[in-house]
């Protein structure tokens, strides 16, 4: 039933679409909405319901309110319809390529979905080592104060530094996420437990992750990848409905209120663009560049594969020339440089139309095994923690753009490969050798 009602609502948001690109955004929010309804019970996708609320948070309410009445952001002017429209189409290719992959798929049920994984045990003095390296992590944020407890762009950030991007990987995120995924653990920990020692170690990390992530110089992907994991935990099983409420309530409510109070205010940021913000309308620079940048020959791959070598020195960085936000019409349109790009347009340079779709599919049936590893009741395990700092890293993953999203998820699994690891041990299966000749009991 589910796929059926996708494959109808998406074809009346393609038919929506191309009579007016706003109506086709407003019909997208309706088909997340009902597919979101569907998905409520216990047992299904938990990506394709982080999936769903992403798109109504950024792809669909956003940016057909700012169609309608015209909204620009960064002094680029007002789109085109058609360039408005063909946006449309790569997100509406994307969505079926995500549920593509999903054909013939049935939804566990909810007591199959409960089980312990035999071959983990979690260590007896799993809560002390983690409460451990969680005071180490915050020890080490101190060692360049700066990065971490200055409002950023605020005191002497500019930029001018070649090493400031790698001083803030390892003083300053993956520090916070190591501090974040350690709570995490140890909240899951106490609430299996129950004891006052593992509510007391609890505590004490979140007072940690409070002053370590504090909104001022936190970014949001950060707190996304550091704290939707323990949400994922607790709620993407049962209370499904409230997961996807609290992750668009916490973007699109509690986030610019907390941006206005903590840094827009020290940047002379107001409220004259209420209700509309560029921070929750990915497909506004889409349906820029797709108007104002001569699109260039099929890259076929080459996007992709520079925006995915985000690990590697700016010197060996693949195909540094196929970064479409780096373009000479973009920045010449655009009053900033630091703009947000959806993936699935990247996939378009690569593959033409054909690109978010293809990719759409790889992301979902890559996420079918992350799927079947988010179970409440499994060890706090180095793959476990890793499968939901994933799901929560998608949220931002969508956001884009790749280069800008990637250290802070490859921080967060390296940040949940370490607070697992301190967290439970693989256990050595047991086997019975029996000596020929001899009687066996």
């Amino acid at each position: 039933m589910r796929p059926l009602a996708f494959w109808s609502g998406i074809v009346c948001a393609t038919l929506c679409g191309l009579v007016d690109p706003a109506w086709g955004y407003a019909a997208v929010a309706v088909l997340a909405l009902v597919q979101l309804a569907m998905l409520g019970r216990a047992g299904g996708s938990v990506f394709l319901l982080i999936h769903y609320t992403t798109i109504l948070t950024y792809f669909s309410i956003a940016p057909a309110m700012q169609i309608a009445h015209d909204v620009d952001f960064w002094d680029a002017g007002l789109m085109r319809t058609e360039s408005h429209t063909q946006a449309l189409m790569l997100l509406v290719l994307y969505m079926a390529g995500v549920e593509a992959a999903r054909l013939g798929e049935r939804d566990a049920p909810a007591d199959a979905m409960v089980r312990r994984d035999g071959r983990l045990v979690e260590l007896a003095n799993a809560q002390l080592l983690l409460l451990g390296c969680a005071v180490f992590a915050f020890g080490a944020l101190l060692v360049k104060p700066e990065l971490n407890f200055v409002a950023r762009g605020v005191v002497g950030l500019s930029g001018e530094d070649n090493n400031l991007a790698i001083d803030f990987i390892f003083y300053s995120t993956l520090p916070k996420l190591v501090v974040l995924l350690c709570f995490v653990a140890l909240a899951i920990h106490a609430m299996r437990r129950r004891t006052l020692w593992s509510w007391g170690a609890a505590c004490i990390a979140f007072g940690l992750s409070a002053i370590a992530a504090n909104p001022v110089n936190t970014a949001r992907q950060i707190l996304l990848i550091g704290l939707l994991p323990l949400l994922i935990h607790l709620l993407s099983r049962s209370r499904r409905w409230l997961l996807a409420g609290l992750v668009f309530g916490s973007i699109a409510g509690l986030g610019p209120v907390l941006n206005l109070i903590s840094r827009g205010s020290i940047w002379g940021e107001e409220l004259r663009t209420f209700p509309f913000s560029q921070d929750f309308d990915a497909m506004f620079v889409v349906a820029g560049i797709l108007e104002r940048a001569p699109i260039p020959d099929l890259g076929w791959g080459r996007y992709l594969l520079s925006a995915f070598s985000f690990f590697l020195p700016r010197s060996l960085k693949m195909f540094p020339d196929f970064d479409p936000l780096g373009w000479s019409a973009i920045l010449g349109n655009f009053s900033q440089s630091n703009l947000s790009l959806p993936p699935f347009t990247t996939a378009y340079f690569d593959f033409g139309m054909a690109g978010p779709a293809l990719f759409g599919f790889a992301i979902s049936a890559m996420f079918r095994a992350v799927d079947r590893a988010v179970q409440a009741d499994r060890p706090v395990s180095a793959a476990y923690l890793s499968a939901l700092v994933l799901l929560a890293a998608y949220v931002p993953f969508m956001r884009g753009p790749i280069l800008g999203w990637g250290p802070f998820a490859a921080s967060g699994l390296i940040a949940a490969f370490i607070a697992g690891s301190l967290s439970s041990r693989s256990r050595r299966a047991s086997t019975r050798v029996v000596r020929r000749h001899l009687p066996s009991a």
